[in-house]
């Protein structure tokens, strides 16, 4: 059974349902046209490390491919000045739309600024916040994904023990999840918090958890590991599965075909997952650019579906993600998990929901 909340920003659907940081454009520039001509499109990914960043370029390729435009990718390899440089070198190569894939929004308000200036419609994908001069930011509620997330594994850990959360310190989304979980931890005095800053590298994550696992030889020790997101959480995993402390409760944020045989992997601590469907980030964008261009409304923030997905519905939270094959991509067997996992929950979508009283 599916549970579906309303949506926000008008056409905001998964694929089976349907005060601005940065540095301010000059005075004149909303009042600038957009370029006109032929679609050429420039995507600016900032690094392109997981499925949650291919398929957001792959959704957007897709839709602008479509609507006959031709489409140049850069990958900034999760460099922040180079991906500066690759958005600056776009916009001078003359395209006329620039979806921009994550970015910190202080550093890209004056590029986005530049490019407005010269007529191109900008959208971002993945920023968590509204740039000035871009149309709109797309992609999922991040304070809401966050505080499923950590609300699943608070619950896992009986709300009591010592909690280790990784992150990346100045990842903007990263930083927002984090900030989320800061402030539910307050409300439960018998949870104690440790930050773990690290890099986006599992095999990093998973050497600091062997020396946390080092210093707490007890089963009980550690109730629970927060990750900021699944790719980088996966080393957190291994290293609790190769010190068989199942006692240890782990859950995370994206819901990557990687996720589901980590979920169901034999003495997995990984209990829960928020699935977004980051295509549908990147064809909401093109869209988003496509609409601009020809001077309809846009809302100044699109937001996307997500839900949770624990072993007790991951079979209906991974196939409304990628449809019923994905068992066979993933060489996992289907009965076999719901023989052991009963599939007892529900999937549960999430979307904040506007006053506007669109959608």
């Amino acid at each position: 059974m599916l549970v579906s909340a309303c949506s926000l920003n008008g056409p905001v659907t998964d694929a089976t349902d349907g005060a601005t940081p940065g540095a301010a454009p000059a005075a004149d520039a909303d009042r600038v046209p957009f370029l006109q001509g032929p679609l050429t499109v420039g995507i600016a990914a900032r690094e392109i490390a997981n499925d949650y960043n291919r398929d957001i370029i792959s959704g957007a390729e897709e839709a602008f491919r479509a609507a006959g435009g031709t489409v140049t990718t850069t990958n900034a390899g999760g460099d922040a000045t180079r991906h500066i440089n690759n958005i600056q070198t776009l916009v001078n190569s003359g395209v006329n739309v620039l979806v921009i894939e994550l970015g910190d929004p202080a550093q890209l308000g004056p590029v986005v600024a530049q490019a407005r200036e010269k007529g191109v419609v900008v959208v971002t994908a993945g920023v968590g916040s509204t740039v000035a001069g871009a149309v709109t930011d797309v992609g999922g509620d991040e304070s809401l994904m966050a505080e499923m997330m950590s609300r699943s594994l608070l619950d896992a850990m009986g709300y009591r023990g010592d909690l280790y959360a990784f992150w990346v310190p100045g990842a903007p989304l990263l930083e927002t999840r984090l900030r989320v979980l800061q402030a539910m931890v307050e409300d439960y005095p018998g949870v104690t918090l440790h930050l773990q800053p690290s890099d986006h590298s599992p095999a990093r994550v998973q050497s600091q958890m062997q020396a946390i696992l080092t210093s707490n030889p007890d089963p009980g020790s550690i109730a629970g590991v927060w990750g900021a997101y699944d790719q980088m959480t996966s080393g957190a995993v291994q290293a609790i599965q190769q010190a068989n402390r199942p006692e240890i409760a782990v859950a995370s944020i994206d819901g990557d075909r990687a996720t589901f045989p980590m979920l169901y992997a034999l003495g997995s601590p990984f209990v829960a997952t928020v699935v977004q469907n980051a295509q549908l980030i990147g064809q909401l964008a093109a869209q988003a650019a496509l609409d601009a261009r020809e001077g309809k409304a846009v809302a100044p923030n699109v937001f996307t579906t997500a839900w949770i997905a624990t072993r007790h519905n991951g079979i209906a939270a991974a196939e409304r993600r990628y449809g019923p094959g994905i068992w066979e991509q993933m060489k996992l067997d289907r009965d076999e998990i719901v023989r052991q996992w009963p599939q007892s929950q529900d999937v549960v979508v999430m979307q904040p929901v506007s006053p506007r009283g669109e959608g």
